[in-house]
């Protein structure tokens, strides 16, 4: 009956070893988007799946401990059912018969599940490596904190990890993909174009200084309206001994009147090298349509909320 629990036991801490070696793997191999996809179809162990990867040092800790206890107890299971068969030199003998089974079964035949399955290896074994987590959380914790204190010492200050998918990510999917024809070569450029925007600088979509048309301090309403006539735009920037002033909004001279002067709005500003998606973002916060570029003290162009939207689109046509 012992020889029997002794194999029972055995074989239940080869599977253990087997989940962990088989989640370290997928997890961390695992695409976010699928997962963050069947969380919102209401798959609650894809959530705990994001949960795990959210925190990788304590992730690994976890998957490390396990796998360590489950070497140990199935090595000892192993050796005591060889000594309950009498069998001379168990430990020699469990080294030589335990260690292929533990590597193919344990280690290879697990790591290549969570290789090729890994997004439904990671939802579908979440809830175990949630458990385990809590259940060794001490040894979690204590493990954890001292791989950080160590990276801190010989790397620098750790990097926190995010849950938001990467640009390279959503890439990812479309090579993935590429040979199943879902999107044509078309789309699957317009997209990575659309993606590609985050790089983008202000710069490359400003109108140089040389091209602003403006109104200055000293021009007359009269001239302030024909010239509005000619080119059409709504916002003009006012310029005063070639400095940029601020702008204004043609609108606002026709609707409120009076001394146009008094009309000029203040003007946003940006470095030349600044994103063009964090420009605007700033843009749409503040309310604004419209900033100057800077090289230091210097202006050398103008954008528009109307310059982005124009990139974006070109971007989508150009696929």
């Amino acid at each position: 009956m012992s020889i029997i629990l002794y194999v029972a036991g055995c074989v239940v801490f080869l599977i253990l070893q087997g989940i962990f070696s088989g989640a370290e793997i997928a997890f961390i191999s695992s695409n976010r988007i699928r997962l963050q996809h069947r969380l919102r179809k209401g798959d609650k162990r894809a959530g705990k799946a994001l949960r795990l990867i959210s925190n990788p040092e304590k992730f690994l800790a976890t998957t490390l401990i396990g796998t360590n206890i489950s070497v140990v107890v199935s090595s000892s299971l192993a050796t005591l059912c060889l000594i309950s068969l009498g069998v001379e030199r168990s430990n020699m003998w469990t080294t030589l018969l335990f260690t292929p089974i533990v590597v193919i079964f344990a280690e290879l035949f697990p790591k290549n599940i969570g290789t090729y399955y890994r997004e439904r290896f990671s939802y579908i074994i979440a809830p175990c490596i949630a458990f385990f987590e809590s259940l060794l959380l001490p040894a979690v914790i204590a493990a954890e904190y001292t791989s950080r204190f160590f990276v801190r010492i010989f790397i620098g200050k750790s990097k926190k990890h995010s849950l938001f998918v990467t640009r390279e990510e959503i890439k990812s999917i479309f090579k993935e993909k590429e040979s199943s024809k879902v999107l044509d070569k078309g789309e699957k450029e317009a997209i990575e174009d659309i993606l590609d925007f985050k790089e983008t600088k202000v710069k490359d979509v400003m109108a140089p200084f040389n091209r602003i048309v403006g109104f200055d301090y000293t021009d007359s309403y009269e001239f302030i309206l024909k010239k509005a006539s000619r080119h059409k735009f709504t916002r003009y920037p006012v310029f005063k001994n070639r400095e940029i002033k601020g702008y204004i909004n043609i609108f606002d001279i026709f609707y409120k009147g009076g001394e146009w002067l008094k009309l000029i709005r203040p003007i946003m500003k940006f470095g030349e090298s600044q994103k063009l998606y964090e420009v605007f973002t700033a843009l749409r916060e503040k309310q604004e349509s419209i900033a100057l570029v800077m090289r230091g003290r210097k202006v050398i162009g103008l954008v528009t909320i109307e310059d982005i939207i124009r990139e974006i689109i070109t971007s989508i046509v150009k696929g």
